[in-house]
C-alpha cells in the first residue's frame, strides 16, 4: 500500500514560494523609491520579476521622447527564439507597438499572430514557443514602457493570468520609480538650466577668442563633470588649442597639445561628432579621423573621449565652410553610460559656439582700436545723425588748418627730353644731291671724326671743277710752249710765262680749296659730308629721307651726340627741360627763398616709368627768355628752357639714373621743387593763382 504526497510539504513549499515573491516585490517596492538611473534600476527590477516568477526570459522597453520603443534591460532574450526566421522580429515588433498602442495588458500564445504576412506588411505576433505576458507601464496614462515576460507554455492558464497580475503590480511600482525619476530629472535639468543660464552669461560677457575659450572649458568641465575639456578655435586655415581645462597656458609644443590640434583638425575637416569610450571602434571613421585618434589616445588614457564641431546658425546660412571651432571631452574614469555626458556636452556646446562664433567675427574686424573709440563717441554725442554731423565739422576743421599752416612740398612740374652735353649737327658744304649713306650708318652707331657720313653730287661743282681743271690745262700747255722760246732777250715770252705761272698757280689753289671745303672726290662734282666729331648718331630715319635728294648747305642732315657707347657715362648727358611759362615764377623764386643756386628735380623717364631719379638744376642753366612751343592740342604754349644736370655732386649714388637708360630723345617728366608751403597752396596753387588772376587782380 502506497501513500500519498505529504499535504504539509506541499503548504510548507507554498508558503515560501508565496514569502519569496512577497520579498521580491519589497524588494523591487524598494528599488522604486530609491535615486537610481533607468538602467541600473530595470536591472534590479526585471531579475527580481524574473525570479519570483520563475520566468526563463524577460525585457523592458522604454518609449523614448521621439514615441519609439527602446530596449532598457533584457535577460536570456536571445534564447527564446526570435531570429528562428526573418519574420519573426518584425513580428515581435509589430506585437510590441500594438501592445504600446492599446495601453492594456495582454498575455500571447505562443506561435500565433492576428493574421498572415502579406507581403511587406507584417501582422503583430509572438512567433516564440513561449507565452508572452505584456505589461504596460503607465505614467500620466501614457505608455511610458512595456515589461515583456517570456513564461513557460506548460504553465496553466490560471496560472499565467496570476503571472499578468503580479506583472502589472510591478509595473505599477516602476510607474512610480518613472514618475519619482522624471520629478528628479526635472528638479535636476532646473538646476542645470541655471547652470547653463550662468554660463552663457559668464561666456558671452567677453569678446577675446582666448578669454572665452578659457571660460568654455573651465565652466563647461563642471557642467560636463568630465575630467577634461579643450578648447579649438580656427585661426586661418588650421585650427588652435587655445585653452585646456586645469592649464593656465596651452604648451602649444608639447607632443599631446600637438596630436590634440591635429585630431580637432581632422574631426573638424569631416564635420561630425567623434565619440569613443575606449571599449569599441568604430571601423566606418574616415581615414584621417581614425589615424589622428589612434596616435592621441596613445598619447592620452580617454576611457571616454568625444569631439564635438561647433556651428552657429549663422554660420548656416552662409556657404558651406569648415567648422570654425570644436570642443574636445575627455574622462580618465566612466561610471555612467557615455550618452548623458554626450548630451550634457552638445547643451553646453550650443552656448559656446554663439560665444566663440561672436569672439572669432570681433576678432576679424580690422583696425578694432579706431572704431571703437568712434563708437564711443558717437553714444557721447546723443546719436550716430550727431555723431556725423560733428566728426564732419572736426575733420573739415582740422583739414583747413592743416592746409592753412602744415608744410608741403612745391613742386612745379614740367617736360622735358634726355640728350648729350655736347652735340653737333652736320650740313653739306655745297648744294646737292644725296646719292649713297653708307650701310653701316643707323641711329645708335658711334662714329668718328673725319668718318664718311654722306655722298652728295653736285651739278654746279662738276661745272666749276671742269672749269677750273681746263684753266690749269690751258695755263700749263701755254708754259710749256712758251718754256722753249724763254730768253733774257725776250721780255715779252717771259711776260706771258710769267703771267701764265702765276694763273696755273692761282687755278690750282682754288681747286684744292674747293675740293678740300667739299672733300671732293676724283670724279668731278662728287663730295663728302664727314663727321665732325666722335659720338654716337642722333638722328632717325634720315636714310628714308634723305636718298636721292637735293639738301643745301644750310639744312641739318644729322645730329651727332659727343658719348662713347661701348662705355656709356652718365656725365655726356643732361636733360633739356621745357618749364612751363606759368611756373617759372614759382621756380625763380625758389632760387631768391632757398638762397640756393641750384634746385632738386626728381624726373622719370618714359623708358623706365617705374623709376624715379633726382638731378641738379643751376640757376645759369635757366634760359633768361621764353620760346613758344606746341602742346598736344597743336596750341602754342611759351616755355623757358633750362638745361638739368644729371650726375655729380649733390645727386645719392641711388638716385642717379643708369647709363643704360640713357637715349637720346626720350620724353620725361620732372617736377622741380620749390620748397616747402602751406598745404593748402602746395596741392592748389594752380586753383588759387587763377582766383587771383581773374577775381582778387580786379579789386
Amino acid at each position: 500500500m502506497s501513500a500519498g504526497p505529504d499535504p504539509q510539504i506541499d503548504v510548507t513549499q507554498i508558503e515560501q514560494a508565496r514569502r519569496q515573491i512577497n520579498r521580491l516585490a519589497e524588494e523591487i517596492a524598494q528599488l522604486s523609491d530609491m535615486d537610481l538611473s533607468p538602467p541600473e534600476y530595470y536591472g534590479e527590477f526585471l531579475q527580481r520579476l524574473l525570479q519570483a516568477i520563475a520566468a526563463p526570459a524577460g525585457a523592458v522597453w522604454v518609449r523614448t521622447s521621439q514615441g519609439n520603443l527602446q530596449l532598457q534591460y533584457q535577460v536570456n532574450m536571445h534564447q527564446v527564439g526570435l531570429d528562428k526566421s526573418e519574420h519573426a522580429r518584425p513580428m515581435h515588433a509589430e506585437l510590441l507597438r500594438h501592445a504600446a498602442s492599446k495601453g492594456s495588458p495582454l498575455l500571447v500564445a505562443p506561435n500565433s499572430s492576428s493574421g498572415q504576412v502579406e507581403g511587406t506588411k507584417i501582422p503583430p505576433g509572438n512567433p516564440t514557443d513561449y507565452v508572452i505576458l505584456l505589461a504596460p507601464i503607465l505614467y500620466d496614462k501614457q505608455v511610458a514602457g512595456l515589461v515583456e515576460i517570456w513564461q513557460d507554455a506548460n504553465r496553466g492558464q490560471d496560472a499565467q493570468r496570476g503571472f499578468l497580475q503580479f506583472a502589472m503590480r510591478m509595473a505599477g511600482l516602476a510607474a512610480s520609480f518613472t514618475r519619482a525619476h522624471q520629478l528628479r530629472q526635472m528638479v535636476g535639468l532646473q538646476q542645470v538650466w541655471e547652470k547653463l543660464e550662468a554660463f552663457a552669461k559668464k561666456i558671452h560677457a567677453s569678446l577675446n577668442p582666448l578669454e572665452v575659450s578659457y571660460l568654455v572649458a573651465n565652466e563647461g568641465r563642471r557642467l560636463v563633470e568630465a575630467d577634461r575639456i579643450s578648447v579649438a578655435v580656427r585661426q586661418g586655415s588650421k585650427p588652435q588649442v587655445l585653452a585646456i581645462s586645469g592649464a593656465d597656458v596651452v604648451e602649444k609644443r608639447s607632443n599631446l597639445v600637438q596630436l590634440m590640434r591635429a585630431l580637432f583638425e581632422a574631426v573638424m575637416n569631416w564635420g561630425e561628432k567623434l565619440v569613443h569610450s575606449g571599449a569599441t571602434r568604430d571601423e566606418a571613421l574616415p581615414p584621417a579621423v581614425h589615424k589622428a585618434l589612434d596616435a592621441y589616445l596613445a598619447e592620452s588614457n580617454s576611457q571616454l573621449l568625444v569631439v564635438l564641431p561647433l556651428e552657429d546658425e549663422r554660420e548656416k546660412k552662409k556657404e558651406k565652410k569648415k567648422f570654425r571651432s570644436g570642443l574636445m571631452m575627455e574622462c580618465f574614469e566612466t561610471s555612467s553610460p557615455p550618452e548623458f555626458a554626450v548630451e550634457r556636452l552638445q547643451g553646453v556646446g550650443q552656448h559656446a559656439a554663439s560665444a566663440l562664433y561672436n569672439a572669432s567675427e570681433y576678432r576679424r574686424i580690422p583696425m578694432r582700436f579706431v572704431w571703437l573709440p568712434l563708437a564711443k563717441l558717437q553714444d557721447g554725442l546723443g546719436g550716430k545723425a550727431k555723431a556725423i554731423w560733428t566728426l564732419s565739422l572736426a575733420a573739415f576743421t582740422v583739414l583747413v588748418l592743416a592746409m592753412i599752416f602744415v608744410p608741403y612740398p612745391l613742386k612745379m612740374e614740367a617736360h622735358g627730353q634726355e640728350q648729350t652735353k655736347l652735340r653737333a649737327n652736320v650740313y653739306a658744304p655745297e648744294e646737292g644731291t644725296v646719292t649713297s649713306i653708307p650701310v653701316t650708318l643707323k641711329p645708335g652707331v658711334r662714329v668718328y671724326k673725319g668718318q664718311e657720313l654722306f655722298r652728295l653730287y653736285s651739278p654746279t661743282l662738276a661745272k666749276t671743277i671742269q672749269t677750273l681743271q681746263g684753266d690749269i690745262e690751258r695755263a700749263s700747255a701755254t708754259i710749256r710752249v712758251l718754256g722753249g722760246k724763254k730768253s733774257a732777250e725776250n721780255i715779252e715770252v717771259n711776260t706771258k710765262i710769267t703771267e701764265a705761272v702765276t694763273e696755273l698757280n692761282a687755278k690750282q689753289a682754288q681747286l684744292e680749296s674747293i675740293k678740300q671745303k667739299t672733300n671732293s672726290l676724283d670724279a668731278a662734282g662728287e663730295f663728302r659730308v664727314l663727321s665732325p666729331l666722335n659720338g654716337i648718331i642722333l638722328s632717325n630715319e634720315f636714310r628714308e629721307t634723305l636718298v636721292n635728294r637735293t639738301v643745301k648747305p644750310n639744312e641739318p642732315l644729322m645730329k651727332i651726340g659727343f658719348t662713347n657707347p661701348e662705355r656709356p657715362d652718365v656725365a655726356d648727358w643732361e636733360i633739356l627741360l621745357k618749364i612751363p611759362q606759368k611756373h617759372i615764377g614759382q621756380v625763380m623764386d625758389a632760387f631768391r627763398t632757398l638762397k640756393t643756386d641750384e634746385l632738386d628735380i626728381d624726373f622719370i623717364p618714359k623708358n623706365d616709368p617705374t623709376s624715379t631719379y633726382r638731378g641738379k638744376l643751376k640757376r645759369n642753366k635757366v634760359s633768361p627768355e621764353a620760346t613758344p612751343n606746341r602742346d598736344d592740342n597743336n596750341e602754342p604754349d611759351p616755355v623757358v628752357l633750362a638745361w638739368v644736370r644729371i650726375s655729380g655732386d649733390g645727386i645719392p649714388e641711388s638716385s642717379r639714373i643708369p647709363a643704360s637708360v640713357l637715349q637720346s630723345g626720350i620724353d620725361v617728366t620732372a617736377r622741380v621743387r620749390c620748397g616747402t608751403r602751406a598745404m593748402g597752396y602746395s596741392l592748389f596753387y594752380g586753383v588759387w593763382e587763377f582766383i587771383y588772376e581773374k577775381i582778387l587782380f580786379f579789386f
